[in-house]
C-alpha cells in the first residue's frame, strides 16, 4: 500500500511540469474548434446560473440562509465550485479511457493522466473564481477577511478530486458501464450539497446525513471564507471528517491504480 502511493506521488512530482502542460492542453482543446474558443468557460457557468437563479429564486422564492446577500451572490458562491466539482467528477471517470489513442503511441507515467484532467478544470476554476469576486465587488458587497484562506479549501478541493480521479479511472477501465453510473450519482450530490437550497430548516439528523457528504465541506467552506467571515475553526470537526476521508480516498486511488495498471494497455 505505501509502495502504491510512493510511486503515484513521484511519478506526478517527477513530471510535474508535463502535468501542467498536458492540463493547458487539454483545458484549451475542450473548445478549440469553437468561435468564442476559452470564453466558453466563462459563457456556459453564466447560462446555469441564470437558469437556476430563475427557477430556485424566482420560481421557488429560495432565500439565502443570511440576509446581507442576495441570492444570486449566495448561489454563485456556491455553484461555481460545484461546476469545477462536477466537471472532475464526471471527465476524471474516463481520463485514461479517453486518452487511450496517446497511451498507444508514446510513453506516459499512467498515474499522470487522472492528475491532469483535475487540473485541466482547476486552471479553469481559478478564472471562474477570479469572476465571482469582480462580481460581488461589483455589486457593491465585500468579502470577508477570512478570503485568504480560501487557498486551503482549494487544496482540499485538489486532494479529494485526485483521490478519486485515481480510483474511478482505474475502476471505468475495468469495468465501462461505471461511468454511466458516475454520471447519475453526480446528478443526485447536486441536490444533496447545499449548493441551490438551504439545508438550515432540515431536522438535525437529516442536515447530520446530508453533511456526511465530504463536498458539503468545500462548498460551506467557500461561503464562509468569502461571504460569513468563518476561519478554518468554525466547522474543524467536520473538517476532520473530511481529511479523514480524503486520506482513505488518497490510499485507495493509488492501491487500486497501481494494483491494475499493468492491465490498462490491453484493456483500452
Amino acid at each position: 500500500m505505501l509502495s502504491s502511493i510512493k510511486t503515484v506521488l513521484m511519478e506526478n512530482w517527477k513530471n510535474r511540469k508535463r502535468v501542467i502542460r498536458l492540463a493547458k492542453y487539454e483545458l484549451k482543446s475542450q473548445n478549440s474548434a469553437t468561435m468564442f474558443g476559452l470564453f466558453w468557460n466563462f459563457l456556459n457557468p453564466i447560462l446555469q446560473i441564470l437558469i437556476y437563479w430563475f427557477v430556485f429564486q424566482i420560481g421557488l422564492n429560495t432565500s439565502p440562509p443570511r440576509g446581507e446577500y442576495p441570492y444570486i451572490i449566495w448561489m454563485i458562491v456556491g455553484i461555481i465550485p460545484w461546476f469545477y466539482i462536477s466537471a472532475v467528477l464526471t471527465m476524471s471517470t474516463t481520463s485514461i479511457v479517453s486518452y487511450s489513442g496517446v497511451l498507444k503511441r508514446m510513453y506516459l507515467p499512467l498515474a499522470i493522466v487522472p492528475v491532469k484532467t483535475v487540473l485541466s478544470q482547476f486552471f479553469s476554476h481559478l478564472m471562474a473564481m477570479l469572476v465571482v469576486l469582480l462580481v460581488i465587488f461589483c455589486s457593491g458587497y465585500k468579502v470577508s477577511v477570512y478570503v485568504f484562506e480560501l487557498p486551503y479549501y482549494m487544496f482540499a478541493g485538489l486532494c479529494f478530486l485526485c483521490g478519486y480521479a485515481l480510483l474511478t479511472s482505474a475502476i471505468t477501465v475495468l469495468f465501462r458501464d461505471f461511468q454511466k453510473l458516475i454520471a447519475s450519482v453526480v446528478r443526485l450530490l447536486f441536490y444533496v450539497t447545499p449548493i441551490v437550497w438551504v439545508q438550515d430548516n432540515l431536522p438535525v439528523k437529516i442536515r447530520f446525513i446530508l453533511n456526511l457528504n465530504p463536498l458539503a465541506y468545500l462548498i460551506n467552506g467557500y461561503r464562509n471564507t468569502i461571504l460569513y467571515g468563518r476561519g478554518l475553526t468554525y466547522n474543524w470537526k467536520q473538517g476532520l471528517y473530511f481529511w479523514t476521508f480524503t486520506i482513505l480516498l488518497l490510499i485507495w486511488g493509488c492501491s487500486t491504480h497501481m494494483k491494475f495498471r499493468k492491465k490498462f494497455m490491453d484493456l483500452i
